[in-house]
Parts: C-alpha cells; structure tokens; sequence
C-alpha cells in the first residue's frame, strides 16, 4: 500500500474531526429569527410616517429590507446572531459610488443625528452602504422594538437624502 508523503492528509485509518457549530439554544422569551424579523418589520412601519409605509419589503434568513423603485437601493436589518451585533443600513447596488459620494457629503450631518457610529463605506462586490451596527443579545420583544425605533429613525432621515441623490445622480447612469 503507498504511503501518503508527510503533511498531505491524514494517515490511513485517521477520521478528521469535523468542527461542529454551537447550538443555540433560545432562553425563555426569545423569538426565532423570522418571527423576530417580521414583527421587527411592523414595529418599523408603524413608526413610519404615513409616506414611508409603502416602502416594499423583502425578508431573507437574518435580515429585512425596505425599498422604494430598486430592490438593490435599499433599507437594511441585519442580524449578526454570532457577533451579537445588527446591521442597520441603507445599501446602494447599480448607481453605488455616486450614490454614496452624495450622502457622504451629509455624513458629519448624519452622525449627529444618528450618532457617530454611522459610517459610509464601498463594500462588497462594488456595493456601497451607509450603515451603523447595535448591540444585539437577543431576540426578544424588548429587543425588537428598541430596533424597529432606531430602523425607523434611520429610514426618516436617511429616505430624503435617498430621493436627492437619486435625482441629482439620474442623468450620470445610464
């Protein structure tokens, strides 16, 4: 039988290890994720002013979003369970560097109403995103409603500047 050469795999008869992923367990009063998001989502929208309610709404694994026209310009909540953070955003896809060059001249602006974690950012695959992150150690309904106040505090202030920027950057895309 050929030997496997020195530092290329296991020997014979060796099972590898495979990593196993914690389980979760959900505490007395946490919700799953989707039931989490979707009353994450009509917390938001109730919050909303009446003009913004209409905004579309897409719900995918951890993360909800809002939009206008473009799916790909659109509100974000992203929970990142394993880092216990959220993502609260506004990401833009086809029109991404002029977009985010027009809401990145409010950004000191923005900061101090949304607080100074806000960031503005290229990001992957050549998107772009204004986003902040929050704390997030579980899915409860406390948790959700102080989420869904900040999401629509974000969508408020964020959704003009959205319009503007799309207009002013309209006639620049093809």
């Amino acid at each position: 039988m050929p030997r496997t050469p020195r530092g290329r795999g296991p020997a014979p008869n060796v099972r590898l290890r495979q990593r196993q992923r914690p389980v979760r367990r959900r505490l007395p009063g946490q919700l799953v994720t989707a039931d989490f998001l979707r009353g994450l989502l009509e917390a938001t929208r109730a919050r909303l002013p009446t003009d913004l309610r209409a905004l579309k709404a897409q719900q995918q694994g951890s993360l909800v979003k809002l939009f206008a026209e473009d799916p790909e310009i659109h509100f974000e909540v992203w929970l990142h369970r394993g880092r216990e953070r959220a993502e609260l955003g506004l990401h833009f896809g086809t029109r991404n560097q002029r977009l985010l060059e027009y809401v990145a001249d409010e950004l000191q602006f923005l900061k101090e109403v949304l607080g100074n974690g806000l960031e503005a950012e290229p990001w992957d695959k050549g998107w772009t995103r204004v986003y902040l992150t929050r704390p997030l150690t579980m899915l409860d309904p406390d948790e959700r409603a102080d989420l869904a106040r900040g999401f629509a505090e974000l969508i408020e202030i964020l959704e003009p500047l959205r319009r503007e920027a799309m207009d002013a950057t309209a006639d620049l895309n093809p």
